[in-house]
């Protein structure tokens, strides 16, 4: 429901319109003088807290422009507020609501833009679309005609599962009791009771003879749910059998329930933190392992416990404030289609909360790009057939505002956005919100006739002032990553431009399309003499790192720290335009560092990374030639007296080692560089030294005779 006036007649609305006896949120941090703060009825909470209520139940919401509009909130509230509940933006007059900035985007903007430089896009987005589904409530005009609505079958309070959970509960079933290495993927949107489905199903396999269970998450408190359904079953007597003996909250992330089965059996249900699971040295001793909020976990930590555990079960959720679940199953389900063949996917459509087309869920599910791409837009499913002829693809700038101004463009808009969270899984709401509001950005799409099938975005950042290189600025993330870690201020000065995603549609791509519309796009920016460079940061993975190397990028720092939302190590790569970008390159000491850095932060980095990193970057050699190889290894020497040698060879020519001669031994690539380069002990390889000697020398004979 939109409020639509002065912030007076508003808030005498909201006395008039929440029911007595009602609780609700104010999502902000309003002034304590104000009208808004002395409502009685509502306790306001800033957006981060927010984040940490997911799970907890309010009667209604209140945004107010005033304190600003965040996508990501009103995307939170969709699974918080009750059936019946109703999420109430209040809005000044039009004219001063399109013209005022948003104050939600204060922490998007790089240093020195303020709100009053921002596009001011979003508002006009919520304006349109709000016409179209909310109810609106204008000073002076009579309420609207509301359709009387009484729930005639009431949301069921019990414990029984619905269909689609029962359907759930037999497939983890089936998993617990069939065949080993067959995980279950269940996917949901929020509100489906899909933690709440984990506790019933624990349950049932501790009925029928499992003894112990582990559900983990990237926090404990994701799993409260689950918890919870196992006490309430229990508490209303639905296994008779099974007595709750015992609840363990432990401070270092570790939760059980111990349960007596039948004979006194101890049965038990755990929390392990993900980090744990992998730390251990044997696969833990669990029946099945459950896995709720996948998508908040590193893919290749899920590949590990997938790998390391024989009956996994993953959950997560399909679209929500903090990342869309449709590109995390995009990455699982090729990891799972090419390892585990007989894996299974189940999804809980029916909602338990409140009643399926809930009118709050659906409005704010279509303003918030939540949908599914098919529902969006009637082309983006389709994908190039082979005996075809497909239009030639285009490559083109687009302002962010303009996709505003007519229908054709919001289709644009929301593929677009449905095409950013199809390809990342940390797309969010806000994301939507900053592509209508950032004003230093630039956004190029790829097309295939009116099909949207890729996109570009990218910042603006430096041309800081080299007297503040002391304090850290807003945004600016390149330049002064670079500044830090060289020690060369000369980084903040520069005028660069960091593409901030490149995606393409799943369906389009090794067609060249995102090479293409890279190269179109670095062709456009070679035209402004202002800019030094071209700039990106990503998780590094060895295609990625090739796909940008192949482009004219070079590696000028890579994270020792993992990230935690990858998995991976951070890189930034850049592509220089102007001869002071140029030098700063060229006098980087990355590559150097990174050469040093194998044997002690990188020293469990992969194989096939550090290849590539290495044939982009061809560290200099200490010597006035390239390093020759030591013969005197095939004659004899010992490997003590030549690894230096051999280190500074493998340095000047990691292509031969990267693509070695298909009859060298199995894994020689990756062993070699285990040794040589990042100085692993003998005694940490699979097979005796001797033999893992005798296998370099007959590659290395190989790879020299070519």
């Amino acid at each position: 429901m939109v409020l639509c006036g002065e912030s007076l007649w508003r808030w005498q609305q909201l006395q008039d319109l929440i029911p007595t006896g009602q609780h609700g949120l104010i999502v902000g941090e309003p002034d304590i003088d104000s009208q808004l703060a002395k409502l009685p009825q509502a306790s306001s909470i800033g957006v981060k807290s927010l984040k940490h209520q997911l799970g907890q139940e309010t009667d209604f919401a209140i945004f107010d422009a005033e304190l600003g509009l965040d996508a990501d909130a009103l995307g939170i509230v969709i699974g918080m507020i009750r059936a019946g509940g109703c999420c109430y933006l209040c809005l000044p007059p039009k004219a001063e609501f399109l013209a005022q900035p948003n104050p939600a985007m204060r922490p998007y903007l790089n240093a020195p833009l303020t709100l009053d430089d921002t596009l001011k896009g979003f508002q006009s987005y919520l304006w349109q679309r709000l016409q179209e589904d909310a109810l609106w409530l204008f000073p002076d005009q009579p309420l609207p005609a509301l359709n009387h609505w009484v729930n005639a079958t009431p949301l069921p309070k019990a414990a029984l599962p619905t269909h689609d959970q029962q359907q759930a509960i037999d497939a983890i079933h089936h998993l617990a009791f069939g065949h080993r290495k067959r995980p279950v993927v269940l996917t949901a949107d929020r509100g489906r009771g899909k933690s709440y489905t984990l506790g019933l199903a624990c349950l049932r396999l501790l009925a029928e003879g499992k003894q112990h269970i582990t559900l983990t998450a990237a926090r404990r408190s994701q799993l409260e749910s689950a918890f919870q359904a196992m006490e309430a079953d229990m508490q209303a007597g639905l296994y008779p059998h099974l007595s709750l003996v015992e609840k363990r909250p432990y401070p270092k992330g570790t939760t059980s329930l111990v349960f007596f089965g039948l004979n006194e059996q101890r049965l038990t249900v755990q929390f392990q933190a993900p980090d744990a699971l992998l730390a251990a040295p044997s696969p833990l001793a669990t029946d099945v392992l459950m896995i709720d909020e996948a998508a908040h976990l590193p893919l290749p930590m899920l590949q590990a416990l997938l790998n390391k555990h024989p009956r996994v079960l993953l959950s997560t959720t399909q679209q929500g404030y903090e990342g869309s679940g449709r590109g995390f199953r995009l990455k699982l389900t090729a990891y799972l289609n090419q390892h585990f063949a007989n894996w299974k996917a189940v999804t809980l459509n029916q909602p338990i909360r409140w009643n399926p087309q809930d009118p709050l869920e659906t409005t704010l599910s279509q303003l918030l790009g939540f949908q599914e791409p098919s529902a969006v837009h009637p082309l983006a499913l389709e994908s190039p057939q082979a005996d075809a002829i497909m239009p030639q693809p285009s490559f083109t700038a687009i302002e962010p505002l303009a996709l505003l101004k007519h229908t054709q463009g919001q289709a644009t808009l929301f593929s677009l956005f449905q095409l950013l969270s199809q390809a990342h899984y940390q797309t969010r709401p806000n994301d939507l919100m900053q592509l209508l509001e950032v004003p230093n950005q630039q956004l190029w799409v790829a097309k295939a006739g009116q099909q949207l099938i890729g996109v570009l975005r990218a910042l603006t950042e430096g041309e800081l002032p080299l007297s503040k290189a002391a304090q850290r600025q807003q945004g600016h993330l390149f330049p002064q990553l670079l500044a830090k870690n060289s020690h060369q201020p000369l980084w903040l000065g520069l005028k660069t431009l960091r593409i901030q995603r490149l995606a393409v549609d799943p369906l389009w791509q090794n067609q060249g399309i995102g090479n293409e519309l890279l190269a179109q796009f670095k062709q456009a920016q070679q035209a402004d003499p202002t800019l030094d460079a071209l700039t990106t940061s990503f998780g590094a993975s060895p295609g990625l790192v090739r796909f940008w190397g192949k482009a004219g990028f070079v590696p000028v720092h890579l994270g020792i720290q993992k990230d935690k939302a990858s998995g991976l190590h951070s890189i930034a790569m850049i592509a220089p335009l102007s001869s002071t970008a140029q030098a700063l390159t060229e006098q980087s000491p990355f590559a150097r560092q990174f050469a040093w850095q194998l044997t002690d932060g990188f020293q469990h980095l992969e194989a096939e990374l550090v290849y590539e990193l290495l044939i982009i970057m061809r560290p200099p050699q200490t010597g006035s030639i390239a390093a020759p190889f030591p013969k005197g290894y095939l004659d004899g020497q010992p490997f003590e007296a030549v690894s230096w040698a051999l280190r500074e060879w493998t340095l000047a020519n990691p292509s031969v080692l990267k693509h070695p001669d298909p009859s060298c031994p199995l894994g020689m690539g990756d062993f070699w560089c285990q040794k040589v380069l990042q100085n692993h002990a003998w005694s940490s390889f699979s097979m005796p030294r001797k033999t893992l000697e005798n296998q370099f020398k007959y590659a290395l004979n190989l790879l020299l005779e070519d």
